[in-house]
């Protein structure tokens, strides 16, 4: 995949994650006790991963040519792996 269908298609899960993450919280907050507290230390502990994986992906837009087929996979890697725990940790707070 090119960088500018790779870029376009990040940005669209960014946005997608933004607004699923300002869900969570609220789903977080609604909680009480012991669950309230774990759920809200879970979502900021995945909002600090998602604001990393951010930055990262906003460096490799600028990488050059020839670096960009290994720091555009390492991106896709690390996103998915993060998307599946946000997945997992949505599913539990929306039950």
């Amino acid at each position: 995949m090119d960088r500018h269908e790779t870029k376009a298609r990040v940005d669209a899960q960014i946005a997608e994650w933004n607004r699923n993450l300002d869900t969570m919280k609220a789903k977080a907050e609604a909680r009480v006790g012991d669950s309230k507290v774990e759920y809200l230390k879970l979502v900021a502990e995945s909002q600090k991963q998602f604001d990393g994986l951010k930055v990262q992906a906003a460096k490799t837009w600028d990488v050059a040519d020839d670096k960009w087929d290994t720091t555009s996979k390492d991106l896709e890697l690390k996103w998915e792996e993060w998307q599946l725990n946000a997945k997992k940790m949505w599913n539990d707070l929306t039950k």
